[in-house]
């Protein structure tokens, strides 16, 4: 702010000539255009500055007015090297590191840069750092730089970051480049870069990271050479070692001699005890041996990492390491079998827990399931294990919805594509398994369900005529049905493997499986403490399905040959819930059943040969079909009333003409059937426009089928 101040102030009187007249001072403006007044102002000021006898307050207020030298001298940068050499007399190192880091900064205002001021700024830091930092490592410094690494050389180094990006800021050319390394004592000559042994570990790295990418390719093994003689306790080795794997990651296919540079690289990591530090390296590393096909190399690399989790504690940055790892491992092969070829692969995912664990589970089963079926014995178990783990890391009270969704459907998914071919027991077997190992996940118990029907379906198609295991996958449907939470899709399971229990001939089965979705039906609630029902279709869709089940099962003489279809209607009509829309359309669909089976011949029938219809089991019987006319009395009375309850008018009326469809599509002409459509025909005219396509073409039907007179309409 000060600096800006006194620059206004003296651009201000540069802006008169000394005859008073108001000229435009230009931004690339000369110090021969600046009038004699403005020059002796900012002269003034200068020599303020200098007469304050305090170093510090003295070099940062001269260097916040700095680039007023801009107004005296076409060479405003002469003055830098003072300030520079001044800076040394700072006894602080951290007072001293930020008043190169503000001269820095103020350089930048200046036409002209002159890199070797930052160059001597850099080494007066280095000097400072190894002064104080060991040579060792595993020794803590003394004197102005005791203490925490964190609290004393973590609060230096944003001044060595912004010195080394100024010095590179615009240093492009390769010829730059060496000077710049020559300067810093890092260089011989031009041709070699990194020629001598050390540097401060802390200033190496922010080198590493300001580089540009095709000095760190051309020179890495050099560069891994400078890390290895550059151990101090400034900076911790092995994260320089890292930060070259990630540089030269940027440009893979640029590195020169890349065989020697991770031949050297497992030198190095094979050295190191701790597992943290291994995993930082080698996790920076693996990318290369991964895209230039190093076999061996990720060998050795698994290896090393297998055996020091023997050893060490697994941590979170540990665990955060190896999920990097595993997951480059799983997104480069993208093959399951290729990946359980590697050395230790399932031990070290063994060691893994928590949210780590659960990204790389998440991951394998994406990469399992996008191909075809999974027929391999120890991929299916391996699988099993990592959705069994992914099943047990589910907080069911935190985890949010859509990763559990998440989860689910990708556990569903490889229980779907297991396939077991002819060993249809072990399948069965297997699915059991699942059954107990994945109680949490309904979209998995859902695909259980469908997987063991589909068992039965196999099985029938295959002429297996073992009814113990048909039965047997019956049953282990009807029990992972019962443990599902949501009622309307129990329902709609049950309905599903009622239809598989008839396919294979047993009807008792398909019984006992009807009457349990009668009773889930009589709890389904679309409504569920909502103002709006849900999933109306999907309902509706059931139903017309469970009518359709209907007409298959033969009817029982004990019960009543219309016991199931009472019941439904029933239940029905019990629904407190239930729409006067939603039931109209219901009770339509259980008259056109009740007129499917009055048929002398069925639509359809179940596909095997010991399940007789009812076609066949009542031919001609006078109380079957008078039983078949009394429940359709009862349907037709209560479509009536349904319709007359419906409070919109418009939705009323379109009710009417379903009905009256549905009677046309089912009855012969009779009195009865045309008093009731006569009745629904004034109800849909009161109703609706004269002129409704709808209404004119459910006339016209009525009429052609004789239920309406056409004087009537």
């Amino acid at each position: 702010m000060l600096g800006d101040m006194v620059w206004e102030r003296i651009r201000q009187k540069a802006e008169y000539t000394e005859y008073g007249t108001l000229v435009h001072l230009p931004d690339n403006f000369q110090a021969t255009h600046i009038c004699a007044e403005a020059k002796e102002t900012c002269y003034n000021w200068f020599c303020k500055v200098g007469s304050i006898r305090e170093l510090l307050p003295r070099i940062y207020l001269e260097l916040a007015i700095y680039h007023c030298w801009r107004f005296l001298s076409e060479q405003p940068a002469n003055n830098l090297p003072r300030l520079v050499m001044m800076a040394r007399g700072i006894a602080d190192p951290l007072a001293s590191f930020y008043c190169r880091l503000y001269l820095a900064h103020c350089a930048q205002k200046l036409p002209q840069r002159d890199i070797g001021l930052l160059i001597i700024s850099m080494n007066d830091m280095k000097i400072l750092l190894m002064n104080g930092a060991h040579v060792l490592s595993t020794k803590k410094p003394s004197g102005a730089l005791s203490g925490t690494r964190s609290s004393k050389l973590g609060l230096m180094e944003p001044a060595i970051e912004y010195v080394m990006k100024c010095l590179f800021k615009e240093s492009c050319e390769l010829l730059q480049i060496g000077d710049i390394l020559m300067g810093l004592g890092l260089a011989r000559n031009q041709s070699e870069l990194f020629g001598n042994s050390s540097c401060v570990s802390l200033v190496l790295h922010h080198l590493l990271r300001e580089l540009p990418i095709r000095i760190v390719c051309s020179n890495a093994l050099d560069i891994l050479h400078l890390i290895e003689c550059s151990n101090d306790y400034s900076f911790d080795q092995c994260l320089n070692y890292k930060l070259l794997g990630l540089r030269l990651c940027e440009n893979i296919s640029h590195v020169n001699e890349v065989n020697l540079v991770m031949k050297k690289v497992i030198q190095v990591v094979s050295q190191f005890n701790s597992l943290d530090e291994y995993l930082n390296v080698v996790d920076a590393h693996v990318d290369i041996a991964l895209q230039k096909h190093m076999n061996s190399y990720l060998d050795s690399i698994l290896d090393g990492i297998f055996e020091r989790t023997l050893d060490d504690e697994i941590g979170e940055n540990e665990l955060s390491s190896l999920q990097s790892i595993l997951l480059k491992i799983l997104n480069h092969f993208d093959n399951l079998e290729n990946i359980l070829r590697l050395n230790h692969f399932n031990q070290i995912l063994s060691v893994m827990q928590g949210s780590s664990r659960t990204i790389v589970n998440t991951q394998i089963l994406s990469i399992a399931t996008r191909n075809s079926c999974i027929r391999d014995p120890t991929t299916i178990q391996f699988l099993f294990e990592v959705s069994r783990s992914l099943h047990d890391s589910i907080n069911l009270s935190t985890i949010k919805e859509k990763e559990n969704n998440h989860s689910a459907h990708l556990v569903s998914r490889f229980i779907h594509m297991v396939d077991y071919d002819s060993e249809v027991e072990l399948h069965l077997d297997f699915l059991v398994q699942c059954r107990g190992a994945f109680g949490s996940m309904s979209e998995v118990k859902e695909m259980i369900v469908h997987s063991s029907n589909l068992l039965v379906v196999k099985a029938t198609r295959n002429d297996i005529s073992d009814v113990i295991f048909v039965k047997s996958c019956i049953a282990c449907s009807e029990v992972t049905i019962s443990s599902i939470p949501s009622h309307l899709k129990q329902l709609n399971l049950y309905l599903e493997t009622a239809e598989v229990a008839l396919m294979a001939g047993l009807v008792s089965n398909s019984d006992g499986l009807v009457d349990s979705a009668l009773r889930c039906l009589h709890n389904v609630d679309l409504f569920e403490g909502s103002r709006m029902p849900k999933d109306i279709d999907g309902f509706q869709s059931t139903l017309c399905k469970f009518c359709s089940l209907i007409v298959m099962i033969p009817g029982n003489i004990e019960r009543g040959v219309t016991s199931i279809p009472r019941n439904m209607f029933s239940i029905l009509s019990s629904l407190s819930w239930m729409l006067p829309s939603m039931k109209a359309k219901m009770l339509c669909a259980l008259i056109l059943t009740v007129a499917a089976l009055s048929q002398n011949n069925l639509l359809y029938h179940a596909t095997h040969d010991e399940v007789m219809g009812n076609d066949s089991l009542f031919y001609c019987d006078q109380q079957y079909l008078q039983e078949l006319s009394s429940f359709s009395a009862v349907l037709l009375q209560s479509l009536i009333d349904t319709v007359v309850q419906e409070p919109i008018q418009a939705a009323r009326g379109n009710l009417a003409l379903d009905a009256c469809n549905a009677i046309a599509s089912s009855f012969e002409v009779c009195q009865g059937a045309s008093d009731f459509s006569s009745k629904l025909v004034e109800t849909a005219k009161l109703s609706l426009s004269s002129n409704n396509k709808y209404l004119q073409s459910t006339i016209e039907f009525l009429n052609n089928r004789g239920l309406v007179q056409r004087g009537e309409t």
